[in-house]
């Protein structure tokens, strides 16, 4: 008995060995596939993790948080915040045009709009970042901007400028807009307004660089979009400087009668516009801020009138306002609405409180807009 019982104890101690020592070795194995797989994670370069990196970088630009900026660039291309001095020309949006990777590095070309609006003045601007990978972060290695396009005003006059031409052209004056526009205030169309013309406000252009947003301002506010092509030929090429035109249309300055002489004896230049669409006209307001979505399809206002602010888009192709009513979804006696910008599939924008008071907590926040079917939702970021 005592025979027995000593072999089933030999027999359960080996057991117990054998245990341990398997365990022991899957144990090994599998921090070994870890550590194997940690290496292969240090090694793996995410093309769409270098993007967000790309998008993080010009957002903050956007937002002139540039020490964040300064957080996602590598020690190579680091820059002193401090020498930065702010200006009017702001980024309205970005697109990605291309991205690759090609040995272990990201490669991303971007089409950036800018627009000033305090005066009317846009430009595209090319972006090009290369991005690598240290450690497990990425960083900006190296980035060259080209400017590809510019719009602006001169004396009574939109002109265009292609990349670093001297040469400019015109893409339309006061005579190129319609006489009389729709409000979009007027739903039954009843009767149109007449356009105001005493001054061009702010423009911006899409990411292609074929259509451009324009604004009005007299009696009210238009906006328009004009398309263009810049490769039409036209009379009077390079006719106009470029920023020395700029400046009141009704100077009476030596320019201002050179100009009227020259165009006496000139024959008036073809503009490169060759179709506008009127979106609105708009009574009492100002316009804040322009912005096209990515697809070039929705052209996002925002405006500020009889002390509220609000948004309103509309469809490129006919001007039209999309089925989303802001100013009838919100209220707008009680909050504010500030447009954020345009993602792939969504406009985001934020809804701010005019003051303290009950009922409005449901309303104020981040929202987001689906733009397949215009429905509204809060968002987190």
């Amino acid at each position: 008995m005592n025979f027995n019982m000593k072999m089933g104890g030999k027999k359960m101690k080996k057991c117990m060995s054998y245990i341990l020592i398997f365990t022991l070795i899957f144990t090994l194995i599998g921090c070994t596939e870890k550590k194997a797989e940690n290496v292969r994670e240090k090694d793996r370069f995410d093309i769409k993790a270098a993007n967000d990196i790309v998008e993080s970088y010009i957002k903050n630009i956007a937002l002139e948080k540039y020490d964040k900026a300064n957080e996602l660039l590598s020690e190579k291309v680091k820059t002193d915040v401090k020498d930065i001095k702010p200006n009017d020309l702001k980024i309205k949006g970005f697109r990605t045009e291309e991205m690759s990777e090609n040995a272990g590095e990201g490669n991303f070309r971007l089409n950036v709009v800018k627009a000033n609006m305090n005066k009317p003045e846009t430009q595209i601007v090319e972006y090009k970042f290369k991005v690598i990978k240290d450690g497990i972060d990425y960083k900006i290695e190296e980035i060259k901007t080209t400017l590809l396009m510019e719009a602006f005003h001169s004396f009574d006059e939109i002109r265009f400028r292609k990349k670093s031409e001297l040469g400019t052209f015109l893409l339309t004056d006061m005579e190129g807009l319609p006489k009389y526009a729709y409000s979009k205030d007027d739903s039954a169309q009843m009767k149109s307004q007449t356009v105001p013309k005493s001054s061009f406000g702010p423009i911006v252009l899409d990411y292609t660089g074929d259509i451009v947003a324009i604004s009005t301002i007299g009696n009210g506010r238009y906006i328009g979009l004009l398309t263009f092509d810049d490769s039409m030929e036209t009379q009077g090429q390079g006719g106009g400087g470029g920023g020395s035109g700029v400046g009141n249309p009704n100077s009476s300055g030596a320019g201002g009668e050179q100009r009227d002489t020259q165009s006496r004896k000139m024959p008036k230049e073809k503009p490169i516009g060759k179709q506008i669409v009127s979106c609105d006209i708009m009574e009492n307001a100002v316009i804040e801020n322009m912005i096209f979505s990515k697809d070039e399809k929705l052209l996002a206002v925002q405006y500020s009138k009889d002390g509220n602010r609000s948004i309103r888009v509309y469809n490129v192709g006919d001007g039209e306002l999309i089925k989303f009513n802001f100013e009838e979804e919100y209220p707008l006696n009680k909050v504010n609405i500030v447009l954020r910008g345009f993602e792939e599939e969504t406009m985001k924008y934020t809804i701010v409180p005019k003051d303290k008071q009950n009922g409005i907590e449901k309303y104020v926040g981040n929202w987001e807009l689906d733009l397949k079917e215009f429905k509204a939702k809060k968002s987190e970021s």
